[in-house]
């Protein structure tokens, strides 16, 4: 759209009146203009150098050190002090209020918060240079003194060029105040576009509820301040309106400055800019940006501590899709790693010890021979027609040679004697793989249940992404933290030794800037290094309480004797004397100090920064300051003796003995994964994590003495009986089917009569009698079967296999069907019987009836039948409600914390639950009538422990069972007496390696002194491999796992019914029998396998 002329003049008519209006009576028409700055001082208004969202591009815009991480602009003071020098002084100070104005305080005045200041900036004139610094906390007066020296101030403070501001009004590090919107880092127009749509998109609602009851005040009182109030609140809340409305559709908006540890504040800031453009006028203003090395490093460790805390929420999150992950994708692929674990398993009584390079290299040989026999087949297939006789053996014998230099790679290290089996394994390995993808029933068929393209894409894309990004953002926060690390003396050279509340304040900023440091092997190196330098920075000498007095102390060989001669003393007060005589009173005062609080913020830094301690060579020294604290906070002394010759170190006293004995038992408590118990000793948690440290310390000071050394040298719950219920209704109904069957067939009998009282007779057809009673006991107990599918479809929640609820569809066909057949039948009985109808009638309208009932019955059949047969196995059912199956990958929905430990802990049950196996034989029993009574007995048990290993498993184990009685007396029965059988069985036990071809483990086998009639045994099985997963459980839940085992399982289980008890299911006798626990530290040798003995 075009502006007609007269607009143009009306514009700029306008326009100079505006200008007239600030300049009083100049001529603005002149050629010669006026000096922004001709006023003889300028106002200057304080700020920092910071990292931003945005860059801020001035000429002299000149931060003292770039930043990778971030880029750099300027931002408000922070809470504290400025101070300043300007002609020939005094030194002033003015307190930073937390609204980033300033109020003007005398040198000594202590330190205190403040809420508000009152100026925002300094009127200085503009003849003479000034000089500024920013401190958290006021100077001493030592330090105060010092910035007297012109030297001292071009040292430590930043030069305001106010006269070079008078000539081409700016200068270094002072750009003009009116270019604060593209300097200040909130204000930054793209910044602050994003802050005000993030701020609408979080409470837009509520911003529009508020507008409303405003405007029904206005509406009920148009006063002119609540109108104006009104239009006001209308402008701001459009202003953010527009700007959500502006931001990139699609794209997550993520909130400005959250990753700073200063709040990130719009209008707060807006208003100190605006304080400051009032309050310079008429004066020309600049910005003076010092800077605030601390306060980078805050922020630095901030985000580190910020990416650190969401990548440990990301891994919560994803851990499960991580580790199904994993698992499924374990089941299809090939590893040689795999491999070579197989093969060491299958042969480990030749020693072989393959590795995972070799294991791919037997794998890449198998698919390299594959080729090559095909193409030696397809050149004896071509023999005589597309090759010649002489040809065809030439090509075979190239291809033979392929195959002899394909085979020698792997005759390097398996024996020739294994060579060909190997091959075979390696073969019927990948076999498995690709049945596991697309195989039969008995297979896992990952194809048809996983939704493997999400999956992949998630484990190949996503989640390498994710840590890249993250080791991405560590990286470039580290290599800031290597720039700002040593700037840490321009905010820590004042501190003074003896006043606390400089030390307290370096206990808070070593927490605040160094938290996060060692949370990367990088930062560990990088921070290690530094106390190895010789910065000033105080920050280096955390370890030694930030003492250059004790520095200087265990840098001198002699005093570093004493110090060790002092913390070996045996009485304290002995101890503190000798440790006075060679340090000063300000830092004996302190360590004191630290030592009364071992709860206190530098002894949690000390924990986060143990890692670097560890990579320093000289860690005497380093620790000493460590060292004297444990001695005067936990009487502990630190002892130098010698061993073979050697001079190590050890640690004495009560606490310290705890702590030895601690840590000769985590080693096996970590093989069994007992973190908890680890964690929670009351020898680390008395310590405060204070003395684990030191230990540590003296530990590598020993290894590194000791490798030095060789260096130079070489009841049943409801679904149990719902289903015992629907069998004894199924075995009811056949047996009277058996009986109507004899009856009609076998003894030619059409109907059946009774005699009643009174001389009275009833005569009732066979096949409506029997007809009916096994149609009502069919449906009683398809009417029980349908109630346990119920159960079992309840308890499983969402994941249920959908073939199990056609199955329980078709049982509620079957329930109906059955209950027809039973009325139908009962009902012409009971006519028969009334002789209301004849005999021929009641079965021909018997038979016309069950027509349709028999061909719903044969359907309802054969349903079941196809249901039965496609119900998944448990794993198949396992992968099909999985969080990587069809139903659940596409949603990315986050995972409750537990409900992915279920789903991990259904894996691990399915994975590592222990195995049962039993021989029965038969037994003969005395009967009180000199007969003889024949049944069978279990004579032995054998338990498989997938993935145990001796010395790295732990079982629980507690058996109840029934000896076979020598004799039956009259009403006694034959099933014996229960009793506890633990000890008996596990002392005729022998352990041995669970046999290749089924799996991984141990195996105890064990048999009994006589037969049992039945076996009750409950096992809690920790397995090192399953608690990899980090959920740290028993297989099975906290009680582990119930079985019974019967030797009599009828038809279907002629050797003998193993039967898992379900949660809840009552175990009076099993749980009145001792506990026997199987481990490194109890019974160690029931977990050896025999050719280890």
């Amino acid at each position: 759209m075009t502006t007609r002329q007269p607009d143009k003049n009306r514009n700029l008519a306008a326009a100079d009146q505006a200008a007239q209006c600030q300049f009083g009576n100049e001529d603005l028409s002149s050629p010669v203009t006026t000096c922004p700055a001709r006023q003889p001082q300028v106002f200057v208004v304080p700020c920092r150098y910071a990292m931003a969202e945005q860059a801020a591009e001035h000429s002299d815009f000149k931060p003292s050190s770039q930043t990778q991480s971030h880029p750099m602009a300027l931002r408000r003071l922070r809470a504290g002090y400025v101070y300043l020098w300007h002609a020939e002084g005094p030194l002033k100070r003015y307190a930073v209020a937390a609204d980033g104005l300033l109020l003007e305080q005398p040198l000594a005045q202590p330190h205190a918060a403040i809420t508000a200041g009152e100026k925002a900036g300094i009127a200085l004139d503009k003849d003479t240079d000034a000089w500024m610094l920013y401190s958290e906390v006021p100077l001493s007066n030592d330090a105060c003194e010092r910035l007297k020296n012109k030297a001292q101030r071009r040292k430590r403070m930043r030069q305001i060029g106010l006269t070079e501001i008078a000539k081409r009004l700016s200068a270094k590090h002072c750009p003009p105040l009116d270019k604060a919107q593209a300097l200040v880092a909130e204000l930054m127009p793209k910044v602050r576009e994003k802050t005000l749509a993030h701020d609408y998109q979080q409470n837009g609602a509520t911003y529009r509820e508020g507008l409303k009851e405003q405007g029904k005040v206005v509406h009920d009182a148009p006063t002119q301040d609540n109108v104006k109030a009104y239009a006001a609140s209308s402008q701001w809340l459009h202003e953010r309106e527009q700007a959500a409305a502006a931001q990139p559709p699609g794209e997550p908006l993520v909130e400005p400055g959250t990753w700073s540890a200063c709040p990130w504040e719009l209008a707060p800031t807006q208003a100190w800019l605006d304080a400051a453009k009032n309050q310079s006028a008429p004066l020309y203003a600049v910005l003076a940006a010092l800077d605030d090395d601390l306060g980078v490093l805050r922020d630095i460790d901030h985000e580190q501590n910020k990416v650190e805390a969401e990548h440990e929420e990301w891994v919560a999150d994803n851990s499960l899709r991580q580790t199904i992950g994993s698992f499924i994708r374990s089941m299809v692929t090939e590893d040689g790693a795999e491999v070579a674990n197989l093969l060491n398993y299958r042969y480990r009584e030749h020693n072989l010890q393959l590795t995972p390079e070799q294991g791919g290299t037997l794998l890449d040989s198998q698919k390299q021979l594959n080729t090559l026999l095909a193409e030696e087949t397809r050149i004896n297939q071509q023999r005589g027609r597309q090759y010649g006789h002489a040809q065809a053996d030439s090509m075979l014998a190239q291809v033979r040679a392929r195959e002899e230099a394909v085979l020698s790679k792997v005759r390097s290290f398996i024996p020739t004697e294994l060579h060909h089996e190997a091959q075979q394994v390696v073969r019927e390995y990948r076999q498995e793989k690709v049945s596991n993808l697309e195989g039969g029933r008995g297979a896992a068929k990952v194809g048809q249940y996983i939704d493997l393209a999400s999956m992949d894409h998630w484990l190949d894309q996503e989640a390498p992404q994710h840590f890249k990004q993250v080791e991405t953002r560590h990286r470039l926060l580290y290599a800031d933290r290597k720039t700002y690390l040593p700037r840490n003396e321009s905010g820590t050279w004042f501190v003074d030794q003896g006043s606390e509340d400089h030390l307290k304040w370096l206990e808070s900023l070593t927490v605040a800037c160094l938290s996060a440091q060692c949370s990367r092997s990088e930062g560990a190196t990088q921070f290690a290094d530094y106390v190895r330098s010789d910065n000033p920075g105080l920050l280096r000498l955390v370890f030694q309480a930030w003492s250059p007095s004790l520095e200087a102390a265990v840098n001198n060989a002699s005093r570093l004797n004493e110090l060790v001669t002092a913390l070996g003393m045996e009485n304290l007060a002995d101890a503190r004397a000798a440790a006075a005589k060679t340090l000063d009173a300000d830092t004996l005062r302190n360590i004191e100090r630290l030592a009364g609080n071992l709860e206190g913020a530098w002894a949690a830094t000390m924990t986060r920064l143990g890692a670097s301690l560890i990579q320093t060579r000289n860690g005497t020294a380093l620790a000493m300051g460590l060292f004297l604290v444990m001695r005067l906070g936990e009487d502990t002394r630190l002892l130098r003796s010698m061993e073979n010759g050697l001079e190590v170190w050890r640690l004495a006293g009560q606490k310290a003995e705890a702590l030895s004995q601690w840590a000769r038992n985590t080693a096996q408590a970590i093989s069994l994964g007992r973190v908890n118990g680890i964690v929670n000793a009351p020898s680390v948690k008395a310590s405060g994590g204070l003395l684990p440290l030191a230990a540590l310390v003296v530990n590598v000071l020993n290894a590194g003495t000791y490798a030095g050394q060789a260096a130079a040298l070489e009841g049943a719950d409801a679904q149990r009986q719902a289903d015992s219920l629907s069998a004894y209704f199924y075995a009811g109904a056949a047996l009277g089917a058996v009986i109507q069957n004899w009856m009609i067939l076998g003894k030619g009998l059409k109907e059946i009569t009774g005699r009643l009282p009174l001389g009275l007779s009833a005569t009732a057809p066979t096949l409506t009698l029997f007809g009916g009673i096994v149609g009502g006991l069919s449906g009683f107990a398809a009417f029980n079967e349908w109630n346990s599918l119920s159960i079992q479809i309840e308890s499983a929640q969402s994941n249920v296999d959908p073939w199990l609820k056609l199955k329980q569809l078709t049982v509620t066909g079957q329930v109906a069907v059955y209950f027809a057949q039973g009325l139908l039948g009962l009902s012409l009985t009971g006519m028969r019987l009334a002789n209301t109808i004849s005999t021929p009638v009641a079965i021909r309208r018997f038979r016309l009836g069950m027509g349709p009932l028999n061909l719903l019955l044969l359907g309802l059949g054969g349903l079941y039948l196809f249901a039965w047969f496609r119900q998944a196995s448990p794993l198949q059912n396992y992968l099909s409600n999985c969080c990587w199956s069809h139903r659940r990958a596409s949603s990315n929905q986050t995972i409750a914390p537990q409900a992915q430990l279920d789903e991990i802990n259904e894996l691990l049950v399915l994975l590592y639950q222990p195995r049962l196996a039993m021989d029965t034989k038969e037994m003969r029993i005395r009967g009180s009538l000199g007969d003889t009574i024949t049944q069978d007995g279990i004579s032995q048990l054998t338990i498989d422990l997938p993935g145990a290993a001796p010395g790295a498993a732990q079982i629980d184990l507690a058996m109840s069972g029934n000896l076979t009685p020598v004799s039956a007396g009259f009403g006694t029965g034959t099933r014996g007496t229960p009793t506890d059988l633990g000890a008996t069985w596990l002392n005729a036990s022998q352990c041995s390696w669970i046999p290749d071809d089924a799996g991984q483990g141990l195996r105890l086998s064990g048999d009994f002194p006589r037969p049992l009639t039945r076996l009750s045994l409950r096992l809690c099985y920790l397995s090192p491999v399953a608690l990899l997963a980090g959920v740290g459980a028993t297989i099975g839940g906290a009680r582990g796992l119930a079985y019974t085992l019967s030797p009599n399982g009828g038809l279907l289980s002629p050797e003998g019914e193993i039967i898992t008890l379900r949660p809840g299911e009552p175990t009076p006798e099993l749980d009145r029998a001792s506990v026997h626990r199987l481990g490194p530290q109890q019974n160690a040798s029931y977990l050896k396998p025999k050719d280890q003995a």
